[in-house]
């Protein structure tokens, strides 16, 4: 018991991003370097008294300290910019494994289904029309049809056993996706706009599922990987029809009202447009050069209607009150969050998911 405490001590430790020497004096030195250092490593448990003042520190309730499933993240995948440090990625590496055991937990209660996702088979990623083909085969294997919107890129995922995960990522992670033993999972910045949340769970999902010519360096990769998403969303042969085949100037409100209408990013569409022909190199230039001085890189006019977010954690946890598979007190571990919001959300129906 002391060497499993240990383990989770020092994982809730990592999570919440503090070395020992942190840890302690967030405790108003409770407690010494030393004994962290002993519990960390199963010497010995702490009392009654120092476990809450633990909790407290580490904001996590006790009984996380002595839950018994622990995964191990066989791969994981995340695009990083230079403002992400070790330790900021070590910190989110803990909280998806915390994340993860909790759904998984959860899950646990209920008859395991079929994974819908494991009859794909894409073949090897040469070039964009490799990445073409497999959009659309994707989009056929789940039933939306060849040209239409889709919905909520976040429900599909979520429905074919991809487990979604919202959390608030640090400004330098973009996307981050990997699996668990047979477990998939995509983690979403749950502070990104609806539109960027698509292309990124599309983009992840590529990671997950595509496999690439080994010729093809990282950075490339990750082109074929946005331009899937892009693809997803928004076919060729509707990129066209909207667009026309060739065009010297597109205006910025073509741009929102089709961002508005597919969920596609203004500057993903203009992306595109300069993929597939349809606008030169220099008026995609141009063009992005506007959006820069209108200060559109980092947000743009627009909103995609539906709010892109996870659901499924959220249903199956009221489920599993409402059946009398688990306690309210249970419910709040597994989600999270004070017993009073879960009781809150039972009144309201208003479940926003889990972070």
């Amino acid at each position: 018991m002391s060497s499993s405490f240990g383990q989770r001590l020092k994982s809730a430790r990592i999570m919440a991003g503090l070395s020992m020497d942190a840890l302690v004096a967030k405790m108003g030195h409770l407690i010494s370097k030393q004994a962290v250092s002993k519990y960390e490593n199963g010497i010995m448990l702490p009392d009654s008294r120092t476990l809450l003042a633990l909790a407290d520190a580490l904001s996590v309730k006790p009984d996380y300290f002595f839950a018994q499933r622990q995964i191990l993240i066989d791969e994981i995948n995340f695009r990083k910019k230079a403002a992400a440090s070790r330790k900021s990625i070590a910190s989110l590496e803990e909280r998806i494994k915390d994340e993860l055991e909790r759904y998984l937990e959860l899950e646990s209660l209920f008859p395991q289904s079929i994974p819908l996702h494991n009859t794909m088979n894409f073949g090897a990623i040469r070039n964009l029309d490799d990445i073409e083909a497999a959009a659309l085969q994707l989009r056929d294997e789940w039933g939306v049809g060849k040209e239409g919107p889709i919905a909520s890129v976040v429900d599909l995922l979520e429905e074919h056993d991809i487990k979604v995960i919202e959390i608030g990522a640090p400004s330098g992670i973009d996307g981050m996706s990997g699996k668990a033993g047979e477990v998939s999972f995509i983690i979403l910045d749950k502070n990104a706009p609806s539109d960027r949340k698509r292309l990124t769970a599309l983009h992840e999902f590529a990671h997950l599922f595509l496999s690439f010519d080994p010729a093809h360096e990282p950075r490339a990769q990750e082109k074929l990987c946005h331009s899937f998403g892009a693809a997803f969303l928004m076919p060729r042969d509707v990129l066209v029809r909207e667009l026309g085949a060739n065009r010297s100037d597109i205006s910025f409100a073509e741009l929102k009202a089709l961002k508005e209408q597919y969920g596609i990013s203004m500057q993903a569409i203009l992306y595109r447009a300069r993929q597939q022909g349809i606008i030169s190199q220099y008026v995609y230039e141009r063009l992005m050069k506007q959006m820069s001085a209108f200060g559109w890189r980092k947000e743009e006019p627009g909103e995609y209607p539906v709010k892109e977010k996870p659901q499924r954690f959220d249903q199956l946890l009221h489920r599993a009150i409402s059946e009398e598979f688990i306690s309210i007190s249970k419910a709040s571990f597994l989600a999270n969050k004070p017993i009073e919001r879960i009781r809150l959300e039972r009144i309201l129906g208003d479940a926003p998911a889990h972070s």
